[in-house]
């Protein structure tokens, strides 16, 4: 009995010695895992940290970007609320604009009104052929406002002499209440022309987009730049001295048989709304 007891004792002693010894080798290695993690992560610390730094400026800079650019909900706000007001000063400006071109219209037609008798009536314009340039369109004045078949249509114009009449076309067809008009820059109205300077005349029958083109009779004539043309009264269309437009271009043919000129029209073909009927020649 006193021989298993003594064994029994010596091996409670052998089995702390062990448990001792254990936890110590267990401490040790611990702390030395945890040195080597320590030289670990400053490794990698080492080669992310500039790298992160180089992300976290460009994320900033792209962030500051973004609000100069689009800028923050409130500033977006305002942009918006600045477009809408700008647009409605934008379309009072335009209406202004329009406002004041109707009445310096309304103005010389009143004027030419007074002082010429050969004009019949006004007329609304109804409706045109399509394109940008009026080159065909209907009034709303036909026979029943004794209309007729080449009547011609003018608009009224202002020059150095005060307002005159000028030209836009003639009455092609004509029905009860309407009629239908072909200006001069339909491609199959020649206008007959001279110089409101001299007798020298000539025909207009090419058209470029709003620019009238014809050519000298007489290629020899005194013809520039900035002169006047009126209707020569020539072809049995057009009376005599209704305004055409004025010369913006003078080409002499290399063989200088031929004096082409270019006309600009005072009056706006790509906006026309009423219009003035005097008095043609009756084509039937």
């Amino acid at each position: 009995m006193a021989k298993f007891g003594y064994n029994n004792k010596l091996r409670k002693r052998v089995f702390f010695f062990a448990v001792t010894l254990f936890l110590i080798l267990t401490i040790t290695i611990s702390n030395n895992n945890k040195t080597y993690m320590s030289i670990g992560e400053n490794a990698i610390g080492t080669v992310i940290t500039p790298v992160n730094k180089v992300f976290y400026v460009i994320g900033s800079k792209f962030k500051e970007s973004v609000h100069y650019v689009f800028g923050t909900k409130k500033m977006r706000e305002d942009n918006q609320r600045l477009t809408v007001e700008n647009a409605k000063l934008r379309k009072n400006v335009d209406n202004l604009n329009k406002v004041i071109s109707d009445k310096r219209y309304l103005q010389e037609e009143y004027e030419l009104l007074s002082k010429d008798r050969a004009i019949k009536t006004k007329a609304f314009i109804t409706g045109k052929d399509p394109g940008n340039i009026f080159t065909r369109f209907s009034i709303d004045k036909g026979s029943m406002d004794k209309i007729k078949k080449g009547d011609i249509v003018i608009e009224a114009v202002s020059s150095n002499d005060g307002i005159e009449k000028g030209l836009v076309g003639v009455v092609t067809e004509v029905g009860l209440n309407h009629s239908k008009v072909d200006t001069i820059m339909n491609s199959g109205n020649n206008v007959g022309f001279r110089l409101a300077k001299s007798e020298d005349v000539g025909i207009l029958n090419e058209k470029e987009k709003d620019i009238l083109k014809g050519y000298m009779y007489d290629s020899n004539a005194d013809v520039k730049v900035g002169d006047i043309l009126t209707t020569s009264g020539l072809g049995g269309v057009y009376p005599r001295d209704i305004k055409i437009g004025e010369v913006t271009e003078v080409i002499k043919t290399k063989d200088n048989f031929t004096k082409i000129i270019k006309c600009k029209s005072q009056i706006n073909f790509n906006n026309m709304y009423r219009v003035l009927i005097v008095d043609g020649q009756g084509v039937n």
